[in-house]
């Protein structure tokens, strides 16, 4: 550990020598590295291109967060929930100046039998990932969830992500239900589970179409189904073009064509977008698929890995890099510059998702103090308060409360309640990480909850008994564990002064320690709790 914290160190000395001998503006024009860097290299890459980006605009660069932030900011895009109370106080208490590269490196990959860092990881970005494939509003939500294992493995091999969208697009499939013939079962092999997605969003080709170029090109082309886009320049050649090839007559070796139902029969043959000409002959040895395929992740299809880094960035840091993310085409190119410089990177890293999402949390662009106002018009170098997704509000409540977890426990994660609970938030789930839509419902699911009611009865609650029967704790030490436990913070100067009188106040009554259930109650419904700063 010695040894790779000073090989680091001495990297960090170098890069601040060049950095020295050269103004931010020109690390801004320099142009991507064609090899794969290391992910600290990749971080201050980062940095060097936001810097510029904030001496164009003339402010000033945001302060950096404190390290409880970091690590609750940390935990909860990666491990999709909030630390524990003990793992807060040892990353708080540690000195070490490399200990948030470190903690990103051990969530990314350490994957110990006692953490299991890495495979918790990987189960919470294929939520997060299967929710942008198939967002919680849409009729085949539900059905989706079915995704998530196949996702998780992705994430947990570190699949590139251009061999994901191609196993997405070329997954076995079992064939259709003949009339009056007894269903063919489903096949064996494990990457057929990847047809989810499309059962989830449809079979029809004008649904695959849509689904696939909006999740993985960040254009919405369903406008041109039915006629020219009325605010861009998108026709019904190029949507139909794309769903010639998921056509059910597409045959291997032929150019695949569709006639959509309508009042005027027209027929589309197979055209890539971004291009003005229909194809006029495919390989005899490639089904229509792979074709679509191979042009989907193709190095110079651009729009695959921008979006895909939009996405991420989109994740991790409230917002995307450039514009909306499912909206990529009405970028200009000089406000995408700079995504499409970092997607440059990412696929001379080989499309290594681990790799970029490491790289940005080591940097000084996500660990920057959220704004305390925001909107969508604001630059992409601010980062909003973000909003947290149902299963990270649910999975941070169960590690807040200390609740049972085991199947033999029958804790809320296997009686149904974590089900229930996030069917009624995503009845109002967010469209991204900074809208605020989800606020009131979740608010009175916590405020009016079984879990919240069950977290301040002492009968109940473990982490509230803990607390409370602890001999050797002061008031004080008592109100710093619930503020750790929930807030992963200690609380400040005022906070806690605010409630050792509060505490004072009660400690007359038969029962003081109702005192101790209030104060909890009041940390798990305040807006920290269900925010991301």
């Amino acid at each position: 550990m010695a040894n790779n914290r000073m090989s680091r160190f001495l990297a960090a000395a170098a890069i601040v020598t060049c950095l020295a001998c050269s103004s931010s503006i020109v690390a801004q024009q320099r142009p991507p590295v064609a090899h794969k860097i290391a992910t600290h290299e990749l971080a201050t890459w980062i940095d060097e291109r936001l810097a510029a980006e904030y001496t164009r605009a003339g402010i000033a660069a945001p302060d950096t967060v404190d390290d409880a932030t970091f690590l609750r900011r940390a935990f909860l895009d990666l491990q999709g929930a909030i630390p524990a109370v003990a793992q807060v106080r040892d990353f708080l208490d540690e000195a070490g100046s490399f200990k948030r590269a470190d903690y990103v490196d051990r969530l990314l990959n350490d994957d110990g039998v006692k953490q299991r860092f890495a495979s918790r990881t990987a189960e919470n970005l294929a939520r997060v990932w299967r929710r942008m494939m198939v967002p919680a509003s849409s009729p085949g939500a539900a059905m989706a969830v079915k995704l998530d294992p196949w996702l998780a493995k992705q994430f947990a091999e570190n699949t590139p992500y251009d061999q994901i969208a191609r196993k997405l697009l070329l997954a076995p499939r079992a064939p259709p239900p003949q009339p009056g013939r007894p269903p063919i079962a489903a096949p064996a092999d494990p990457e057929s589970l990847a047809g989810v997605f499309e059962e989830a969003v449809g079979v029809m080709p004008e649904n695959l179409t849509s689904a696939y170029v909006r999740m993985f090109l960040g254009v919405r082309l369903s406008c041109a189904q039915c006629h020219d886009h009325p605010f861009t320049d998108w026709k019904q050649k190029d949507f139909w073009g794309v769903a010639a090839f998921f056509a059910p007559n597409a045959a291997r070796g032929k150019t695949p064509s569709i006639s959509p139902a309508g009042d005027r029969p027209v027929t589309y043959v197979a055209k890539l977008l971004w291009e003005e000409q229909p194809l006029m002959e495919l390989p005899t040895d490639k089904p229509p698929r792979q074709v679509l395929a191979e042009w989907l992740v193709s190095p110079q299809n651009h729009n695959f890995a921008a979006t895909a880094v939009n996405r991420v960035w989109q994740y991790l840091c409230g917002r995307g890099l450039a514009g909306s993310v499912d909206d990529l085409d009405r970028v200009s190119p000089e406000e995408r510059r700079m995504l499409d410089d970092l997607a440059a990177l990412f696929v001379a890293s080989g499309y290594d998702m681990r790799w970029l999402i490491a790289g940005i949390c080591k940097s000084k662009a996500y660990q920057q103090v959220a704004a305390a106002h925001f909107d969508m018009s604001d630059s992409f170098a601010r980062r909003p308060l973000k909003t947290l997704l149902p299963e990270q509000v649910f999975d941070s409540l169960e590690q807040a409360l200390n609740l049972p977890v085991g199947k033999a426990d029958q804790g809320p994660r296997h009686s149904g309640q974590r089900e229930a609970f996030v069917a009624r938030m995503n009845e109002a789930a967010p469209e991204s990480p900074a809208d605020y839509k989800a606020g009131i419902p979740q608010a009175l699911m916590l405020m009016n909850g079984k879990l919240t009611a069950e977290a301040t009865s002492l009968e109940n609650s473990r982490t509230l008994r803990a607390v409370v029967e602890a001999p050797f704790l002061s008031s004080e030490e008592k109100i710093e564990t619930l503020y750790l436990a929930v807030l992963s913070r200690r609380p400040r100067q005022s906070e806690a002064r605010y409630f050792v009188e509060h505490l004072e106040r009660h400690a007359e009554e038969p029962d003081d320690k109702t005192a101790y259930a209030e104060i909890l109650w009041g940390l798990i419904n305040s807006p920290e709790f269900v925010l991301s700063k």
